[in-house]
């Protein structure tokens, strides 16, 4: 007869009912919450950027350089009233840009913040805002998103963008025709999945 017995040297044994079933009791724990509990889940928030014109406008970079895969499993837009503005807002989530002068302008975003406030694990990344003026290159168009011209909070459940080491992400937003002003905020939700 064999049994299967825990490894402290106690000498649990594990139970088995008359179905053959193994008898365990189990908690179910969503990855993005395990790993806050780690203290390897992030919030990046570029802070407030004012537009001031209705051009296309690169917002947020970022790089992974982690030795892990970044997990980002939620974006989140905000955006305020537009000044002279009419129409719709497009943003665009581009898929490994590399280069343009929100890269080497690298202005710091305004918050990228471990979500276990009890952590003092840092987040290995380039993490840039945007201005008006500034330029993104290369890349691929991910994802796009029609918004009314209105002041909203809106979050985008992605599922799970995967970034390897390496890898990149951007986020373009054009204003309504006809914009001098407008407030807006970009952040995403995100996680470490360490290797096992």
């Amino acid at each position: 007869m064999e049994q299967i017995q825990d490894g402290t040297g106690k000498g649990y044994t594990a139970k088995v009912d008359r179905e053959n079933k193994l008898e365990v009791t189990s908690v179910s724990t969503p990855v993005e919450e395990a790993e806050s509990l780690k203290g390897f889940s992030y919030n990046i928030n570029t802070g407030i950027i004012t537009l001031t014109n209705a051009t296309k406008t690169p917002v947020l970079y970022i790089k992974n350089n982690e030795d892990y895969d970044l997990i980002i499993g939620t974006l989140i837009y905000q955006t305020g009233a537009s000044t002279g503005g009419s129409g719709n807002i497009l943003v665009d989530i581009v898929r490994n840009p590399t280069a343009g002068t929100i890269v080497s302008n690298a202005t710091a975003v305004e918050m990228n913040i471990n979500r276990n406030f009890g952590s003092s694990r840092n987040l290995a990344v380039n993490a840039y805002k945007g201005a008006t003026g500034n330029t993104m290159t290369d890349g691929a168009k991910a994802f796009e998103s029609i918004l009314a011209t209105a002041t909203q909070r809106i979050a985008v459940s992605t599922g799970a963008i995967i970034m390897p080491k390496g890898s990149s992400i951007g986020i373009n937003i054009t204003p309504p025709t006809g914009n001098t002003t407008m407030q807006v905020e970009f952040a995403l939700a995100c996680y470490i999945k360490e290797k096992v």
